[in-house]
C-alpha cells in the first residue's frame, strides 16, 4: 500500500565484471570493470546520506548486491540510517516464517529442529542469524541457538578447521566436525530435520537427498529458495512425489500443485513479498529510524500466524497470495508496536493503529483533486512527453542541460541503435495483436523512435499498425485500451466543441482524420472503438507522406453506437446508446467539422468509415466549404483507379474498352465507379458512355433503371438499361465485364466459378477483390493466380504472399490506401489547398500508375512496392500542387523550380541529430 509517488528506484552504477555485458551493445551502464575499495565505499555513503537528508525519514532496501559488499554496507549503515537488505533480512524472514509453519504442522517444538544449508551466501547465513534470533527468544542460548544451523558452500561443510579461509559472514556457523565435502554425507552426519536451497544449483536436492530426508524424518522440510525457476534445487513435484506426500515444502519459486496417492499437494511460494511491503507500511506509519533483526522476526511471526489449518492441510506453509494485503497490514501493526516498544518510532503512536494503518494504503483511489502538469520539457517529466523524448537517446550534455541526469543509465545510444533495440524487442512478440499494442506503446513513449522504425521498415511494418491488424484492434479495443490518443466528441458535449478543440495541446494541426465509427473496414458499427483506425491512418500520413506527428490529430465522433454487443461490452469505451441520426446528427457534425475549420485554419479533414447512410451526403455539404476529403469514397477510388490503369497498360488495351462489374454498391464502389468515370471523360467519352462502362450489383442484385424508386441516391447514376439480374455470375455472363471489383466485404464472393468465368470471357481478366481486412476478402490471392493459371491481373486491398504458378512468381499489389491519402495531405499543405477536388484524386491516381515499373508489371504487381511509398507521396504531393495552383485553390504558390524543395522540406524525417531543444 505504499503510494508509488512514494517510491524510487535507484540503480548504482561502478561498471561490470560481466564481459558479456561489456561487450552488449545494448547494455545501457558503463563498460568498464567495478570500482572497488574506498572508492566504492565513499559514493555509496554519498548515495546513501544524500537519500537520508533529502527525503527525511525514507526507508532505504538493499537489494542484490554482491555478497562481499551487502553484509558491510548493512552493518555500516543500520544504526545512521533506516534501513534493511532484503537477500539477507527480508529472505530471513519470509524463510523463518515458513519454517514456523512447517515446526506448527509437525507439531514440533522449534528448538529441536535442526536445518542444514546448502549454499552460505547473503541469503543463506541471513535465514541462519535468524532461525538464531527466534531460537534465542524461544529461550535458548546463542551458542546452542548457532548450532541449530549449518551451512554447506562450495568448498563443503563449513567448519572450525576452515575458519582461516572463511569469509566474515559465516565464522558464527563453523562448528566443531570433521570435514565433509558432500552434501548428502553432510545429511548423514548430522541428521537434519530440514534442508534450506539457496546455493543456484539446480537438481542439487536429488532423490537420494529427499529419499535420506525421509528415512531420517517422519516429515522432513525440504526448502529449495534459489530462484528464478531454473534455479531450484528441486521442484515441488518431485519433492512430494519422491517423499510421497511426506514432506513440508516451501520454495523461492512457484509451481503448480501436485497430487501424490489422490492428496493434492500446494506448495507454498517463500516470496519475500510477504515481508518488506509490511516492513515499509511499517516503517512509515511509525516514522521508524532503523530496521532491526527483531522487526524481521516478528514479521516472520505475524506472517506464520496468518497460515490457516486449511492451508497446512494442503502441506501449503503461506497464506494465499490474495490475502498479500491483509498480511502487509497485519505485519506493519507488528512493526509499529515494536518502533514504539524498542524506541525508535518518530511519530506519536496512532490512537487507531488499524485505522492508521488502512489509511496509509494507497489502492489506487484517484487523487481528491488533480494538480496542474509541471512543465514537461524538464526533469523526468521530459521522458514522459512522446513528442520530445529521446530515450537513450540523449547526450551526456542534454542530461544535464535538461535536468535529465541520474534519471537515464549512463549508455547514450544512436538512433541506429535504438531502432536495433526496437526490432529485437518487435521480433519476440507472437501474435500481430501484440505487436501492435508494443508499436502503439513505443508511440506513447518516444514518437521519433517509433516512426523511425515504421518508415525503415513500411512495408514490415504497415500490416501491423493498419490492415489487417488494427480490425483485431478495434475489435477489442476496450480491453487493449492502454492510453488516449487523439480526441472524443461525444454529442453529450454538443454546443462545447470550439472549447474542446481549443485544449489541443498542439498550436497547429494540419491533418485531421475523423470518423463516427459506424462503418470500421468491413466489421460493422464499431462505435468508439473505431478509433484505431484515425490513428492507424494519421501514422501512414507520418510513414508514408512525411506528415509531423504533431500536426495531426485523431478524432471519434460519438453519437452512440447499433451494436448491441458493444452496448453490452463492460470495456466499451463509448456512449451505450442506439445512434443519433437525423438534423441533430448533421448539426453536431457540422459544429465539429467547422470547429476544426476555424480552429486550425488550412486543416485538411480526412472523413473515414462513415457509414453509408451519411458519408455522401457530408461529403457532397462540405466539400465546397472546407478542405476535405472521404478516403473510403475517393481514396479506394484513386488507388483503385490506379491499379486499373496499370492493369490496362499490362493488357495493352485502350481504357475506354474496358468494362467493369462492382460486387457492393457502397461507398467505396460507387467512389470508384466515378472516378473511372473522371478517367474515361478526361480520355475523350461522354459522361453517359463513361458511367455505362461501370456496372453495379448490389444486395438484391444488379443495379438497373427498374428499380429506380428503391435506390440509393449514390446508386442512381449507375442504374442502366437492363434486364433484372439477382446472381452475380448471371450478370457476368450477360455483360461480359473485363474487370471485376469486390468492395462487398463478403468472403469468398469470388469464387471458382467466378474466376473461370471471367478466364473464359478474357484473354487477361482483372480481378481486384478490394475488401479488407483480409478475413473480408473476397478471394485471395492464391485462389486468384491458381485458378486463372496465372492469366489474371490482381490486386487485392489486403496484403497477399506472392504466389507460385507453373514455376512463375505472381507478386499480388495491394491496393492500399496509402499511397494515396498522406500525398494528397502532404500536396494540400504544401499547396495551401482550399479544397480537395475529383480531379486531384484522379491525377493522383495517374502519378501512382505511373510509378510503376516494366518490372513490377512482369511479376503481374498493379502496385510500385510499398518501400518506395514515400517517394510516391512525394510525387503526388508535386501533382497536387500544381493542379491546386492551375484551378486557382492554392493559398501558397511555388514554381517549377522550387517546387522539389518545398515538398521535400514539408517531409518530416525523424531524427535526433539535431541538438536538443525543447
Amino acid at each position: 500500500g505504499i503510494h508509488p509517488d512514494k517510491c524510487l528506484p535507484i540503480t548504482i552504477d561502478v561498471g561490470t565484471n560481466t564481459q558479456s555485458l561489456i561487450d552488449d551493445k545494448f547494455y545501457t551502464g558503463l563498460k568498464q570493470p567495478r570500482v572497488r575499495g574506498e572508492e566504492y565505499e565513499a559514493f555509496v555513503e554519498e548515495v546513501l546520506m544524500g537519500l537520508h537528508n533529502t527525503f527525511p525519514g525514507v526507508l532505504i532496501q538493499f537489494e542484490d548486491f554482491g555478497n562481499t559488499t551487502a553484509f558491510g554496507l548493512l552493518e555500516k549503515f543500520r544504526g545512521k540510517i533506516c534501513t534493511f537488505n532484503d537477500d539477507i533480512q527480508g529472505t530471513a524472514s519470509v524463510a523463518l516464517a515458513g519454517l514456523l509453519s512447517a515446526k506448527r504442522a509437525k507439531g514440533s517444538d522449534f528448538k529441536d529442529e535442526l536445518f542444514l544449508f546448502q549454499g552460505a551466501g547473503e541469503a543463506g547465513t541471513g535465514i541462519a542469524d535468524l532461525i538464531v534470533e527466534e531460537l534465542v527468544a524461544e529461550g535458548l542460548s546463542l551458542e546452542d541457538a548457532r548450532k541449530r544451523c549449518w551451512l554447506v558452500d562450495s568448498k563443503g561443510l563449513v567448519v572450525k578447521s576452515r575458519l582461516a579461509g572463511l569469509q566474515h559472514h559465516k565464522i558464527a556457523y563453523a562448528h566443531e566436525h570433521a570435514e565433509v565435502k558432500d552434501f548428502i554425507e553432510a545429511i548423514k552426519s548430522l541428521k537434519p530435520t530440514g534442508i534450506v536451497g539457496v546455493s543456484a544449483q539446480p537438481g542439487v536436492f536429488s532423490k537420494e537427498v529427499v529419499d535420506l530426508m525421509c528415512e531420517l524424518n517422519e516429515r522432513p522440510i525440504i526448502m529449495p529458495l534459489s530462484n528464478p525457476t531454473s534455479k531450484a534445487e528441486c521442484t515441488a513435484e518431485q519433492a512430494f512425489t519422491w517423499s510421497k506426500g511426506k514432506c513440508l515444502f516451501a520454495s523461492g519459486s512457484p509451481f503448480d500443485p501436485v497430487v501424490v496417492d489422490g492428496k493434492t499437494h500446494v506448495p507454498g511460494q517463500g516470496n519475500n513479498a510477504y515481508i518488506f511491503p509490511g516492513i515499509g507500511l511499517g516503517a512509515q506509519v511509525a516514522g521508524a529510524k532503523h530496521i532491526t533483526d527483531d522487526m524481521m522476526r516478528i514479521a516472520a511471526r505475524a506472517l506464520a500466524d496468518y497460515v490457516t489449518d486449511a492451508d497446512l492441510a494442503t502441506n501449503c506453509l503461506y497464506p494465499a497470495l490474495s490475502e498479500i494485503r491483509t498480511v502487509s497490514a497485519n505485519i506493519a501493526k507488528a512493526i509499529v508496536e515494536e518502533c514504539h516498544k524498542t524506541g525508535v518510532a518518530a511519530k506519536p503512536k496512532p490512537a487507531d493503529l488499524d485505522a492508521a494503518v488502512k489509511a496509509a494504503m494507497y489502492a489506487g483511489e484517484a487523487p481528491p483533486t488533480i494538480e496542474t502538469p509541471a512543465d514537461r520539457t524538464k526533469g523526468p517529466a521530459l521522458l514522459r512527453n512522446p513528442s520530445l523524448n529521446r530515450g537513450l537517446a540523449f547526450t551526456a550534455k542534454e542530461r544535464e542541460a535538461n535536468g535529465l541526469a541520474g534519471f537515464l543509465p549512463p549508455a547514450v545510444f544512436s538512433m541506429d541503435l535504438l531502432v536495433e533495440q526496437t526490432r529485437w524487442q518487435f521480433e519476440r512478440l507472437p501474435a500481430p495483436l501484440d505487436k501492435y499494442r508494443y508499436l502503439m506503446a513505443l508511440q506513447n513513449q518516444n514518437e521519433t523512435l517509433f516512426c523511425k522504425f515504421v518508415i525503415d521498415n513500411v512495408t514490415e511494418m504497415m500490416p501491423f499498425i493498419y490492415t489487417p491488424t488494427v480490425g483485431e484492434a478495434c475489435q477489442k479495443y476496450g480491453q487493449i485500451y492502454q492510453k488516449s490518443r487523439g480526441m472524443y466528441f461525444s454529442i453529450k458535449q454538443k454546443g462545447s466543441i470550439k472549447k474542446l478543440l481549443e485544449q489541443w495541446p498542439q498550436p497547429s494541426v494540419e491533418v485531421v482524420v475523423i470518423t463516427d465509427g459506424e462503418r470500421i473496414l468491413g466489421l460493422g458499427d464499431l462505435g468508439t472503438y473505431g478509433m484505431g483506425i484515425p490513428v492507424g491512418k494519421l501514422n501512414l500520413y507520418t510513414a508514408c507522406g512525411g506528415i509531423h506527428p504533431d500536426k495531426c490529430l485523431p478524432i471519434t465522433i460519438d453519437v452512440g453506437t447499433n451494436t448491441q454487443s458493444l452496448i453490452d461490452d463492460k470495456f466499451y469505451t463509448g456512449l451505450k446508446q442506439p445512434r443519433v441520426r437525423g438534423e441533430e446528427y448533421e448539426a453536431f457534425v457540422e459544429e465539429v467539422l467547422m470547429g476544426l475549420h476555424n480552429t486550425f485554419p488550412g486543416v485538411l479533414i480526412q472523413f473515414e468509415d462513415f457509414g453509408n447512410t451519411t458519408a455522401f451526403g457530408l461529403l457532397e455539404k462540405f466539400r465546397g466549404k472546407i478542405c476535405t476529403f472521404n478516403d473510403d469514397i475517393q481514396g479506394t477510388a484513386s488507388v483503385a483507379l490506379a491499379g486499373l490503369l496499370s492493369a490496362k497498360r499490362a493488357k495493352g488495351s485502350d481504357f475506354k474498352d474496358e468494362l467493369f462489374l462492382f460486387q457492393g454498391a457502397g461507398e467505396a464502389g460507387t467512389g470508384i465507379a466515378d472516378l473511372i468515370v473522371e478517367e474515361l471523360v478526361a480520355e475523350g467519352l461522354s459522361l453517359e458512355d463513361a458511367r455505362k462502362r461501370c456496372w453495379l450489383v448490389d444486395s438484391k442484385g444488379l443495379v438497373v433503371k427498374s428499380r429506380l424508386a428503391g435506390l440509393q441516391h449514390h446508386k442512381i447514376a449507375y442504374a442502366h438499361e437492363h434486364a433484372e439480374v439477382k446472381d452475380f455470375i448471371e450478370a457476368i455472363k450477360s455483360l461480359k465485364p473485363t474487370g471485376i471489383v469486390g468492395v462487398s466485404a463478403q468472403p469468398g464472393v469470388f469464387s471458382k466459378e467466378v474466376v473461370d468465368l471471367m478466364c473464359e470471357l478474357n484473354e487477361r481478366p482483372i480481378i481486384m477483390p478490394l475488401s479488407n481486412p483480409t478475413s473480408k476478402a473476397e478471394c485471395t490471392a492464391e485462389q486468384a493466380f491458381t485458378w486463372s493459371k496465372g492469366k489474371c491481373l490482381f490486386a487485392s486491398g489486403s496484403p497477399f504472399d506472392p504466389v507460385v504458378v507453373d514455376g512463375k512468381t505472381h507478386v499480388p499489389g495491394q491496393g492500399n490506401n496509402a499511397y494515396i491519402f498522406p500525398g494528397i495531405g502532404l500536396g494540400a499543405q504544401v499547396a495551401g489547398a482550399k479544397h480537395i477536388t475529383d480531379d486531384m484524386m484522379r491525377i493522383a491516381a495517374r502519378a501512382l500508375a505511373d510509378y510503376v515499373t516494366d518490372a513490377d508489371l512482369a511479376t503481374n504487381c498493379l502496385y510500385p512496392a510499398l518501400s518506395e511509398i514515400r517517394t510516391v507521396s512525394a510525387n503526388i504531393a508535386k501533382a497536387i500542387v500544381k493542379e491546386a495552383q492551375d484551378k486557382g485553390l492554392a493559398t501558397k504558390v511555388w514554381t517549377e523550380a522550387n517546387l522539389d524543395a518545398a515538398v521535400e522540406a514539408a517531409m518530416y524525417s525523424p531524427n535526433f541529430a539535431t541538438p536538443f531543444s525543447a
